[in-house]
């Protein structure tokens, strides 16, 4: 059995690079204040996780932000007391096809969202969170220090392996605010 998840992670990582490849998008950096609109992105799966983006999403409105997170809950269903509100979407496992590409209307909507920032809070090795944060049109995308995130992402925050996640958040909105410069990068 796991040679054939290698082997379907293997075929999912070659389809989804030679995807990559043939997306353009300008990366321009962009601070916390400048900011208008965030795309956030996390792994759902557990309530904790949950709570703490519906926390997180709630100070970003708060603060006059049109904010839209996607969570990928690892379950063929929701959870019972799990449902989408505004600005708080999902898709679960029984939505990533064969090739690890998820295929959802709340996927589809994310990645063609034309967020300032997008905050990939996907703290683990998730390959449909992976695929989203590396489509999406946002002008700057943020994640988790990883050298093989390192084409998917215009900044990264270095974390220790264990952190929690929202001792991560703390971390992705000190660097944010701190951003201060405008600068544009091509990015092929």
């Amino acid at each position: 059995m796991e040679v054939n998840k290698r082997l379907k992670q293997t075929i999912a990582n070659f389809l989804f690079l030679r995807e990559y490849r043939n997306q353009k998008r300008i990366s321009r950096s962009v601070t916390f204040d400048e900011a208008k609109k965030i795309g956030i992105l996390y792994e759902a799966t557990s309530d904790r996780n949950y709570e703490i983006v519906k926390q997180f999403v709630k100070e970003i409105r708060a603060q006059q932000k049109d904010v839209l997170a996607l969570g990928y809950v690892d379950q063929k269903e929701l959870p019972h007391m799990r449902f989408a509100k505004l600005g708080l979407d999902f898709f679960t496992r029984k939505s990533v096809n064969w090739k690890m590409k998820p295929q959802h209307p709340s996927v589809s909507n994310f990645i063609n969202n034309d967020f300032d920032i997008l905050i990939n809070l996907n703290t683990e090795k998730c390959f449909p969170l992976k695929y989203i944060s590396a489509m999406t049109k946002a002008r700057f995308k943020v994640g988790k220090y990883d050298q093989k995130n390192f084409p998917f992402c215009d900044m990264m925050i270095q974390a220790g392996e264990n952190i929690g996640l929202k001792d991560f958040i703390d971390q992705v909105t000190h660097y944010l605010k701190l951003l201060k410069h405008d600068s544009t990068l091509q990015k092929a």
